[in-house]
């Protein structure tokens, strides 16, 4: 019986060559690569290469390479197989086995979603409103053909002739997560919409995002659910038609949208992927780390960008990817950026900056702005920048970043390191009490969660608009324990909002405070304590980056804090 694709896919995707290689022989670091002895020829003078940031290995003598499922297999003289047993033992990956009918039934559904691909091409040729549309977007026709672009029609009898003619069974369109199969018969989900394929890097059209193109209709963007051969959190929107230049530089350009992908490729900024809409993932950090050095993330303008920056940093630098941030104010998103010419997207993407370096710049931003404020923008900013340290594996680049951070802040070195370590902990602490339950029914009982979070989240839940408050936002998220849920409500996923819901009813304080009208009084008042503590907070970390602080100035924030004489 063959080892599945899934399994195969999974240790290429967390098998890192140095960890493997280094667990054999002896290995010396001589600049970002690491040297040895060949261990399969004799030789003197070390000719075998390492590149953990490229994950390969060479030997300049024989000329073997490969990855480190190759390294396995001829250190070991085992069989394919049995090397990747052994490296998805190593990695605790479970290890799955297909038989040939899961391999067809694999390799049919690609077939499938190719058909479906070919019956939104041509429809897209008889649809005004796609092509007004396009034309409205400006999108070229050598881009329509290079990202196969297609509109789904609203008829409903020209996809199921379409499905006739072709042999194409309903269960199977089922199974790619194409329709809905009601008492009125079937229902394609992509109706009325222009059609972005999602590809794998092999080239399989896997899945399907879809651009509302009737006025008010929502959501404006669809993509298709998880299904058998797609995974929203393994694959990038455009990794296969980008793949050749992302190697080429070994650097890629990480965008949200799909039109924000096909405005940069179109004015000739190639080496670009996009986060399907959704929240930047560990898999797709590991499908790119095979490639790059260097990520450079290019979000929307926006707060709710820059937060998404801030988390994608996390997990892209804990792959050892170097991540600089692309910053510009002139556009909401890339889309807009690219209208403005190569020119200018050029000198966006060549003054992006490491994204520490970037914080710390931030950090120092306070003309023209209160005391309150000041300090306020100080403490949020620093919490960023342990948030991504928290992150980062590799101890040499750790102590440069809190060296730089020491120097910049005036903060002690063991300080600053003591702060990361501090927040590390949280993390994980709040990791603990997300994944104490693997079971998704148990994270969304809500029983011992404590009252005060418990009328925080019901707030949030009845009203989602608060979180549009960057303040409160970044209060609620510095509890921490709420973080997991209130990316619940962000992603507006219905089914997870209503279970919260259905929990939070069962709790009869928050029943007595709803009957008395007091749940939004109650809101507020927990909301101003976590500020005051906030801020508090906020005033003791000046205090320590800056010793030489006067007692006077001291004296007059704890006035504006109290809003009034402290005596």
């Amino acid at each position: 019986m063959a080892i599945s694709q899934e399994t195969i896919d999974e240790v290429n995707r967390v098998a890192n060559v140095y960890d493997v290689v280094s667990d054999y022989i002896s290995l010396k670091k001589t600049g970002s690569v690491y040297v040895a002895l060949c261990p399969f020829h004799s030789e003197k003078t070390p000719s075998f290469v390492v590149s953990p940031s490229k994950n390969i290995f060479k030997c300049f003598g024989c000329g073997i390479a490969g990855n480190a499922i190759k390294f396995v297999m001829e250190y070991e003289k085992v069989s394919f197989t049995e090397a990747v047993i052994k490296i998805a033992q190593k990695y605790n990956i479970p290890v799955k086995f297909e038989n040939d009918e899961k391999d067809k039934i694999f390799k049919g559904l690609y077939l499938v979603a190719r058909e479906i691909l070919n019956f939104y091409k041509e429809n897209l040729k008889n649809s005004s409103l796609a092509k007004d549309y396009i034309k409205k977007r400006g999108i070229l026709p050598r881009i329509i053909e290079d990202f196969e672009l297609g509109y789904s029609p609203t008829d409903i009898g020209l996809l199921k002739k379409f499905i006739e003619e072709k042999n194409i069974s309903i269960e199977d369109l089922e199974k790619i997560g194409l329709i809905t199969n009601t008492e009125n018969g079937i229902k394609d989900k992509f109706a009325g919409r222009l059609i972005f394929p999602i590809k794998d890097v092999k080239g399989n059209v896997v899945a399907f995002g879809g651009r509302a193109l009737e006025e008010g209709k929502q959501p404006k963007y669809l993509n298709s659910p998880d299904t058998v051969i797609y995974k929203k959190g393994n694959t990038l929107y455009g990794i296969y038609e980008s793949l050749p230049y992302i190697k080429e530089k070994e650097t890629v350009i990480i965008v949200e949208g799909y039109m924000d992908l096909i405005s940069l490729h179109q004015i000739g900024i190639k080496n670009v992927v996009a986060t399907l809409g959704t929240a930047f993932t560990q898999n797709q950090a590991r499908l790119i780390k095979k490639y790059v050095k260097e990520a450079i993330i290019m979000f929307d303008s926006d707060n709710a960008g820059k937060k998404a920056a801030i988390e994608a940093s996390k997990i892209l630098l804990s792959e050892g990817i170097t991540v600089k941030y692309a910053y510009y104010n002139d556009a909401k998103d890339p889309d807009e950026l690219s209208k403005k010419g190569i020119s200018r997207v050029k000198e966006v993407i060549n003054q992006s900056k490491d994204i520490i370096l970037f914080l710390l710049e931030k950090l120092n931003e306070t003309e023209n702005l209160d005391e309150q404020t000041k300090l306020k923008k100080y403490r949020t900013t620093y919490n960023y920048i342990l948030d991504i340290l928290a992150h980062i594996t590799d101890p040499t680049l750790k102590i440069s970043y809190i060296k730089l951070i020491s120097e910049q802040t005036k903060r002690d070195f063991s300080k600053v390191e003591a702060d990361i370590e501090t927040h590390r902990k949280s993390i994980e602490k709040q990791l603990q009490q997300i994944h104490q339950n693997t079971d998704e029914e148990d994270k969304m009982d809500l029983k011992t969660l404590p009252i005060k979070q418990k009328i925080i989240l019901k707030y949030i839940l009845d009203n989602p608009y608060v979180l549009q408050n960057e303040e409160i936002y970044d209060i609620i998220l510095s509890l921490g324990s709420l973080n997991y849920y209130i990316e619940i409500v962000k992603s507006e996923n219905k089914e997870k909002i209503d279970k919260l819901k259905e929990s939070l009813s069962k709790d009869t304080v928050l029943h007595s405070l709803e009957k008395q009208g007091t749940l939004e009084t109650n809101f507020r008042k927990i909301i101003e304590d976590l500020k005051s503590q906030y801020q508090k907070d906020i005033i003791l970390l000046k205090l320590e980056a800056e010793p030489q602080l006067r007692l006077e100035e001291f004296i007059e924030e704890i006035k504006l804090f109290k809003g009034g004489d402290s005596r």
